[in-house]
């Protein structure tokens, strides 16, 4: 198969999962599922003019998925410092409470272990502004992201969690 035909069949994939009713969503594999709901909560937020009416623009239930799908995405690419560094940080007052309301527990005491550790205000990440990858670099030398990263990376993926609570509450996305 080549590029542009996987890009095509990916595309119509995506926009069957936009127009799809949510009752339908339940049919779908897991995988399935969880990739729909990230295209639709996905589109939703930037079809606005910024996170933040982005955030405002999803449902509660869909806005759990989204902050939480958004760390574990950070956090998978580039560490809990890139969480910090990136828009992503706009939804890092949310995540403690989102990482319990889908029975994450083990990953939310992390998470809140770290943040109280090491004083870090998740209402304002301002300090954590970078212009440059040596900006990036002195952020990550701040903290021991590494430890966070670890322990993280060794925990149940958030996806799972997410794909039970998406299938425990369909009609909400």
């Amino acid at each position: 198969m080549n590029l542009n035909h996987f890009l095509k069949q990916l595309q119509k994939k995506e926009t069957l999962y936009l127009k799809m009713p949510s009752a339908d969503l339940s049919s779908l594999s897991d995988a399935d599922l969880f990739y729909a709901v990230t295209i639709r909560t996905e589109n939703k937020v930037d079809a606005c003019h910024d996170l933040q009416e982005g955030l405002a623009a999803l449902n509660d239930r869909q806005r759990i998925f989204y902050a939480v799908n958004y760390l574990e995405v950070e956090v998978n690419n580039g560490g809990l410092c890139q969480f910090f560094v990136n828009a992503s940080r706009a939804v890092a007052p949310l995540v403690s409470e989102y990482l319990g309301m889908i029975g994450a527990f083990e990953q939310q005491k992390l998470y809140d272990d770290f943040i109280v550790k090491y004083h870090i205000d998740v209402t304002d990440l301002s300090s954590f502004d970078i212009e440059s990858f040596e900006d990036f670099n002195a952020q990550y030398e701040r903290y021991p992201f590494d430890e966070f990263d670890d322990a993280f990376y060794k925990m149940t993926p958030l996806q799972d969690y997410l794909t039970k609570f998406v299938r425990d509450n369909i009609k909400d996305f």
